[in-house]
């Protein structure tokens, strides 16, 4: 891993803590505060941790950069790792470089720090120091601020922003509900010279969306950045869509169009959750096929009822039905359902397959079908997973590049993760879960694998 030397960190006058003074957590839920001066942290690798945890928040106005810098010789200090995550879920935090270990906190906002010391060495850390005002707005991780704009009721509505031609700037919202955005004059006119839009959302599980000016941006509830980018001058205001229809786990899209049989509905090549429901319209066995990036995970349960009429229902996955996108489209049939019953069609996606409206993933369901496909995993060329006990064993060619391994149960959270080294052909990692079926997802370079496992 890169390290850039900053030099608000090289004159830092540091406390010398070391490993062996147990400052640190060994897990998530056990991390310690960090100390707010900064710190010198000495790995022994006798005595050392395989993972130490700590907790840091900004606790001032503005974003404020924290990072480490190494004291030893680059090919030594190149295999200690530093994360910095958003919350247990593992999102990581905003990198002022990609790739090295300066990061920006934002106000208010506890992270969690892992540190894997790799080889023998010192290596520092800073106090937090403020982003320079005149910054807002130029980069995602310092935003114009319009979190407590007024909104009118039911869409959002806040103030006009102001951009000039061929420039990116970004905003902070906080949105009430899962939504589409458009960006509009402030007469509710669509603005065409909108060439780009990012949305990330910063408070987990998060995820980061693209769009162009004319396909709609979608978005959490709570806290987004959105990036906008113009090719003119241009005021516009963001809206948001109040879909009041279905809606699970904060994902992120409310769609009022319902799955039709035969028909392949697209959904915009992202990584989020969608949920869709498909009325059954006579008795029989259907079959549910997802279309998308791989490592992609089609779900399929059951739907209660409450008020149909004002599209009111409850998400039930206790009758949960799993697969994942391998090398084919992922596929469940459902045998027995009944006319009338409501089914819960979700994907969550890991991955985009491509650009352009040729690309689109899509839901279909179809009836009839074999039920001896009625769970596929995913055909992952070369990726083999074993599990015994809670150890995890993962063999994949895409671990040469230092990959993430990551693993994440049903609903789509992350519940364990390691990076493999430099060069290795395998990894074995603690999974201590919960037993059920989880999804392994090894992040390579430009390329991704994944396969189901079951925990027992």
């Amino acid at each position: 891993m890169k390290k850039v030397l900053l030099p608000f960190i090289a004159a830092c006058a540091c406390a010398a803590p070391a490993f062996a003074d147990e400052v640190y957590g060994t897990t998530p839920e056990t991390a310690k505060p960090f100390p707010a001066a900064g710190g010198w942290f000495v790995p022994d690798l006798a005595t050392a941790p395989a993972e130490a945890w700590f907790t840091i928040t900004n606790t001032q106005e503005a974003p404020v950069l924290w990072g480490g810098a190494p004291t030893v010789a680059p090919d030594v200090t190149d295999k200690q790792q530093v994360f910095v995550y958003l919350c247990n879920g593992g999102q990581e935090a905003f990198q002022m470089v990609e790739g090295d270990d300066s990061y920006v906190l934002l106000p208010n906002q506890e992270y969690l720090i892992k540190i894997t010391p790799k080889a023998a060495g010192s290596f520092a850390f800073s106090a937090a120091m403020p982003l320079p005002e005149r910054m807002k707005g130029t980069v995602k991780y310092y935003p114009i601020d319009r979190s407590s704009s007024d909104y009118e009721s039911p869409n959002y509505k806040g103030i006009a922003n102001s951009q000039t031609a061929n420039t990116t700037q970004w905003y902070l919202y906080d949105f009430s509900y899962p939504t589409s955005l458009n960006f509009t004059t402030p007469l509710s006119i669509p603005v065409m010279d909108i060439t780009a839009t990012e949305a990330i959302h910063i408070e987990c599980p998060g995820g980061t969306n693209y769009a162009s000016g004319i396909l709609p941006t979608y978005v959490k509830a709570g806290k987004s950045i959105i990036g906008v980018t113009v090719s003119a001058d241009v005021n516009f205001v963001v809206t948001g869509n109040a879909f009041s229809i279905l809606s699970c786990n904060n994902n992120l899209l409310r769609d009022p169009q319902p799955l039709k049989l035969d028909v392949a509905q697209t959904y915009p090549d992202a990584y989020y959750t969608v949920e869709k429901t498909f009325t059954v319209p006579e008795d029989g066995t259907y079959t549910f096929t997802n279309h998308g990036a791989k490592g992609t995970i089609l779900n399929v349960g059951n739907v209660n009822v409450i008020d149909a009429a004002n599209y009111k229902y409850e998400c039930d996955w206790s009758n949960i039905k799993s697969a994942t996108v391998g090398n084919e489209d992922a596929v469940i049939v459902v045998d027995n359902l009944k006319a009338g019953e409501v089914v819960l069609v979700q994907s969550d996606a890991f991955g985009v397959i491509g650009e352009g409206v040729d690309n689109l993933p899509y839901l279909k369901v179809t009836k009839g079908g074999d039920s001896a496909i009625d769970n596929i995993t995913a055909d992952a060329d070369g990726l083999k997973v074993n599990v015994a006990g809670s150890n995890l064993n993962v063999e994949s060619v895409l671990l040469a590049s230092g990959a993430e391994v990551a693993v994440y149960d049903m609903l789509a959270r992350k519940v364990a993760s390691a990076v493999a080294p430099a060069g290795a052909a395998s990894l074995d990692m603690n999974l201590d879960v919960a037993p059920g079926v989880y999804v392994v997802v090894v992040y390579g370079k430009g390329n991704s694998e994944s396969a189901k496992i079951a925990v027992k």
